[in-house]
């Protein structure tokens, strides 16, 4: 049964996600951390990829730093979704497994939750959902939460089996098309999604982005997402956009989905922590964004 949206609402907890390969806290992140009184970090552990045997690691996080003691950190879970279309028996064991041993390495604390990130499909939601019921179960024996990310599109589907989720406020469109502006976040795309989020069947977190694209057109056509100066060949005649949202259109955003139900906003994290993003935005402008 759907949770109903209040009149009122508690100021909304603030929390991050982190998404890097290496796990890194700087001066500026652990600044920002405590400036802005963040609670909790989603932090990316490793991506699950299709391979030869079925679903295999990947780009496993490396831990170089710690964030602070007084931060809850959430492991995160990328799952491509090929892989629901191949043979994963023992997927959710092996998830489970491999983040304990992660966190026992790295002295850190037994996580009370685990977050799985997924962009399924209608086609894959049955075997999906059947993965996440038994992942969940092994969750629960161990004292912790199963939370999802859920994309826009999802929102039409039945809410998957899991204790809470986490709605992606972000990659509304389509940053192939170079007539498209604002790929990353724009309420055009939004608005069509929010008579679904009334009424969905789950509860809700939001999450809202403070990252930028430079994408490479040749020609007109899409050829990447730079992720740094030489990653790809700039040829002479091409042309490199840059797609950012800007505060408005985090506002903007924020505000619909307070009026379509706002207790998905009674946790706010931001997409995602590091020096380049959190340089964004003034401190003002992020207050406005987490109150």
């Amino acid at each position: 049964m759907a949770l109903l949206a209040s009149c009122g609402r508690d100021e909304p907890r603030r929390s991050v996600y982190y998404w890097q390969t290496t796990l890194r806290v700087g001066a500026a992140e652990r600044a920002f951390l405590a400036r802005h009184g963040i609670g909790k970090v989603y932090c990316r552990y490793f991506d699950v990829v299709p391979g030869d045997d079925g679903p295999q690691p990947n780009a496993t996080l490396a831990f170089e730093g710690a964030f602070p003691k007084t931060v809850e950190v959430v492991p995160v879970v990328f799952i491509v979704n090929d892989c629901m279309g191949q043979p994963h028996d023992g997927l959710a064991e092996k998830i489970v497994r491999r983040v304990s041993q992660m966190n026992e390495t790295n002295s850190l604390l037994a996580a009370r939750e685990l977050q799985i990130d997924c962009d399924w499909t209608m086609t894959t939601r049955e075997a999906f959902f059947a993965f996440l019921e038994r992942l969940r179960a092994m969750c629960h024996d161990r004292g912790m939460k199963l939370s999802v990310t859920i994309r826009l599109h999802q929102l039409s589907q039945p809410a998957p089996p899991a204790d809470h989720g986490v709605l992606m406020m972000y990659n509304t469109g389509d940053v192939t098309k170079l007539a498209v502006r604002k790929p990353i976040l724009d309420i055009k795309d939004v608005m069509p999604y929010m008579r679904y989020l009334r009424g969905y069947g789950m509860s809700l977190s939001t999450a809202y982005p403070l990252f930028a694209w430079h994408v490479l057109f040749r020609g007109g056509k899409y050829v990447g997402i730079m992720h740094g100066d030489d990653d790809l060949p700039v040829l002479p005649g091409d042309s490199v956009a840059v797609r950012q949202p800007e505060l408005d259109d985090i506002l903007r955003a924020k505000h619909a989905v307070d009026d379509a139900r706002n207790d998905a906003n009674g946790e706010i994290i931001l997409y995602d922590l590091n020096d380049k993003n959190i340089k964004r935005f003034t401190n003002d402008n992020f207050k406005k964004i987490y109150e």
